[in-house]
């Protein structure tokens, strides 16, 4: 698995963790964000990238802070750029 598939799975992992904390469905998800069901569902299962605008947009929706961090890796991997 890439590097940047490892991240959005890592990512949404944790958007579905606090839906479900929250009993938030998605439908209840797309209204907050003021988008389309059917796009919340793309985001979800990965089948559309997203960019840091809407991944903010997600934490907000659910009440989490979005700060991505960046760290030096802890071993040489095959990354993409």
């Amino acid at each position: 698995m890439e590097t940047i598939d490892r991240i959005g799975s890592a990512f949404l992992r944790r958007i579905l963790l606090r839906m479900k904390e929250l009993g938030v469905s998605q439908s209840e998800l797309a209204k907050r964000m003021k988008v389309s069901r059917p796009y919340i569902t793309k985001v979800l299962h990965q089948d559309v990238n997203f960019s840091f605008r809407t991944a903010a947009k997600l934490a907000n929706a659910l009440k989490m802070d979005f700060f991505p961090e960046l760290r030096p890796q802890e071993k040489a991997s095959n990354c993409d750029p």
